[in-house]
């Protein structure tokens, strides 16, 4: 079957409305027709309950069994047309699918959320606006796998404001004629869009009566994840025993080994299970995919863009952790590894390359800013890692080199005992710079506290260990 979709605010439904619905399957351009008012969107304070212009178009179709009215949008609070598309295409999956749309909005057409994802998944039927030229539009969103058909039926120009502005004032006859009559009576027994009309929210007298009447599956569901960046600072080896030591910055990534992303790298990663709580879920997930324990853990950002996930809606709360990994006991799981990383940065891009015994390779992100100085990344080139997880790592490195001034964190990569010297590498690897001496050891001299113990490093002359100040025994 050929199934169209109309959607629209419908505020109100009128006889416009009516007779596109109407002529479309007249002429057996489809088998049915699905109405689809829109979400109760922020933006638009005149925009009258979802339920209540639902139940408009129930009355201006109830004689029409191929019309079917869809509160989808509306009880999801919703205006995002490919999502549901591919709700309604679960719904009628072995169905062909076209999106109805006026000519005017094929104008703006490619401001519409992934756009060129509803041209190349589902189909297009433009209905002509008078004055409305659309020609040149209409070759711009040609080569995708969808089709577009376009129709003139020759409409009534009807105009919900100006139905809204009479309805105001009660004006009823002057909207008699654009209204369909038993849309006329139920807007004038309830006074929808009067100066008079109070909308009357459901009371419900107890918890009790009120969960009676909830249906959780009336409402789309979102799935929530942890993901950890956990880096580590190591020494790295030198062959002249002479020279000073240096650092290595690491990273832990996972290695998939099932869809989506197959064989390609990720953070540590996993869903949230209804019976444990965010950093619980991000302890198990470190404990399963690597065979760490009693990791150092902080909640740092949270990663919400409509498409991170192919596999659906899915929100992730991102921790920072931070180890030593010398000091780890166990071994990792076999699909786990840590990746020395190297950031070079180079006017807006960002590279950043991973190395181990194993593998090496390297990924391009672009930093933008926005008019509020907020900083996000672009991939520009990346074949090696899953999902969003370039993103979260950049995010990471950003949050550990703008907080290292001012929090002790560091001190959970390093050894109980540890010399200035060490102390300092490891903040120079972090932040990517060298740091003058007696200034940095100005800055760091009340977290620290010497031991009477001495580090002997071959060439040079002992050191005296330090602790850190609040490290428990």
């Amino acid at each position: 079957m050929k199934i169209g979709v109309y959607g629209g605010s419908f505020n109100p439904c009128h006889l416009m409305h009516k007779q596109i619905v109407l002529t479309l399957l007249e002429k057996n351009i489809f088998d049915r027709i699905v109405v689809l008012p829109t979400g109760n969107f922020y933006n638009k304070s005149n925009l009258l309950k979802g339920e209540e212009r639902k139940k408009m178009l129930e009355f201006m179709f109830q004689d029409q069994p191929r019309v079917i009215i869809c509160d989808y949008e509306f009880k999801n609070n919703l205006i995002c047309t490919y999502r549901s598309l591919d709700y309604l295409q679960g719904m009628y999956k072995a169905d062909t699918l076209y999106f109805i749309m006026g000519s005017d909005n094929l104008l703006t057409f490619q401001q519409w959320k992934r756009y060129e994802y509803i041209l190349n998944t589902y189909n297009l039927l433009i209905i002509q606006r008078k004055g409305i030229d659309i020609g040149n539009t209409l070759e711009k969103y040609q080569g995708y796998h969808g089709d577009i058909k376009f129709i003139d039926l020759d409409l009534l120009e009807l105009s919900s404001n100006q139905i809204r502005t009479f309805l105001y004032d009660e004006q009823y006859d002057k909207v008699a004629s654009s209204l369909d009559p038993y849309v006329l009576d139920y807007i004038k027994k309830k006074k929808l869009y009067s100066k008079h009309y109070i909308e009357e929210p459901i009371l419900y007298q107890s918890d009790e009566e009120f969960l009676k009447n909830y249906n959780s599956d009336d409402y789309e569901k979102m799935s929530i994840t942890t993901d950890i960046t956990l880096f580590s600072i190591s020494d790295k080896k030198q062959e002249n025993y002479r020279k000073k030591a240096a650092k290595s910055f690491s990273v832990l990534l996972v290695k998939r080994s099932t869809p989506p992303f197959i064989n390609r790298y990720c953070i540590p990663g996993g869903f949230l299970s209804l019976d444990e709580k965010l950093l619980d879920c991000a302890k198990r997930v470190l404990f399963v995919e690597a065979n760490l324990e009693n990791i150092y853990l902080n909640q740092i950002h949270t990663f919400s863009d409509i498409d991170r996930d192919i596999r659906g809606r899915v929100l992730s709360v991102s921790y920072l952790g931070l180890i030593d990994k010398n000091l780890i006991e166990s071994s990792l799981k076999e699909q786990a590894s840590f990746f020395d990383l190297t950031l070079t940065e180079d006017q807006q891009y960002i590279t950043l390359s991973f190395s181990n015994e194993k593998d090496s390779f390297s990924c391009k992100l672009l930093r933008e800013v926005d008019i509020y100085g907020i900083i996000s990344y672009k991939e520009i080139e990346n074949s090696y890692i899953a999902f969003d997880n370039l993103k979260m790592l950049m995010h990471s490195i950003d949050y550990l080199k703008q907080n290292l001034s001012h929090n002790d964190f560091v001190f959970h990569m390093l050894p109980k005992y540890f010399t200035l010297k060490e102390l300092q590498l490891v903040y120079e690897t972090i932040l990517g710079k060298k740091l003058i001496d007696s200034v940095f050891r100005r800055t760091i001299k009340d977290n620290v506290i010497p031991t009477d113990m001495v580090k002997n490093d071959g060439g040079h002359r002992p050191s005296v260990l330090y602790t850190y100040r609040h490290f428990k025994n």
